[in-house]
């Protein structure tokens, strides 16, 4: 697979009325500086140095300072970008952002993930190749290994039988059967918080096994699958550092730690 690969980066937010972006005194959370710069910026940045890269579609509110943020990087070549307004939902602001890129496969991300690296966006590739009629492949990471590399942390745990997992915010999509996916994922999206919630989409039998801890993690994305009528699959990131988001001033803490070499020691 050797065609360019367009990239949905969601860099919307609850705007100035984050408390991240309070505090740092600038229009949305994607705009708080991390050891100096934006995580728009450090996202944008990775995403420019991909030579796979073809159109970048940046769902974010079109302002001079978003703007700003990715101005700041340098392509090596003119970018193909797309801006893409926010939706007043999560999945409608997926759903538009899906709509304005173009290829068979999008990556989707979010520009809280100041950590990204390359590496993760081979793997969800890698993973496309090798499951060629997936609509939808979601990375997750090892719960177990995040926690070593950074007690204490607060991620949210999906327990499954073989393992228990991180999500990664990083997704490959194709179509057809997108919309399907997206019409479901707006009926949970406020529960991505609470792990059984999330998992009660299988059905109850699912359900109770995942309670006792006797669903395993292929299971269950194959019941999902059988029940959305489109295969999804999990694509098992091993940096865990792919777990890492922007969501509180604990976690831009801990990236920092990371960005200043305190956390990459044990890499």
């Amino acid at each position: 697979m050797t065609d360019p690969i367009d990239v949905v980066l969601l860099a919307g937010d609850r705007g100035p009325d984050d408390p991240l972006a309070q505090a740092a005194g600038v229009r949305g959370k994607t705009l708080v500086p991390a050891a100096g710069t934006t995580l728009l910026t450090r996202v944008v940045r990775v995403l420019a140095e991909w030579p796979r890269l073809g159109r970048l579609v940046i769902v974010a509110p079109d302002h001079d300072e978003y703007r700003a943020a990715v101005a700041e990087v340098e392509f090596g070549a003119a970018p193909e970008l797309t801006w893409v307004a926010p939706e007043r939902s999560l999945s409608a602001s997926v759903r538009a952002g899906a709509a304005a890129s173009r290829g068979a496969i999008r990556l989707l991300l979010t520009a809280d993930h100041a950590l990204l690296d390359r590496a993760w966006l081979e793997a969800l590739l890698q993973a496309a190749e090798a499951h060629p009629q997936a609509t939808v492949l979601v990375g997750v990471t090892d719960w177990t290994a995040v926690m070593a590399r950074f007690p204490g942390s607060r991620r949210t745990r999906y327990r499954f039988s073989d393992q228990s997992i991180c999500g990664t915010n990083l997704f490959a999509l194709r179509e057809p059967g997108l919309d399907r996916l997206l019409e479901v994922w707006q009926g949970v999206e406020q529960q991505r918080k609470r792990p059984w919630r999330i998992v009660s989409l299988l059905g109850w039998a699912n359900l109770a096994a995942y309670l006792a801890g006797r669903l395993s993690l292929d299971r269950a994305f194959g019941a999902l699958s059988r029940r959305l009528g489109i295969e999804i699959v999990p694509v098992r990131i091993r940096d865990p550092l792919s777990a890492v988001d922007v969501d509180s001033p604990a976690d831009l803490a801990l990236v920092e730690s990371v960005l200043s070499g305190q956390g990459r020691a044990a890499c």
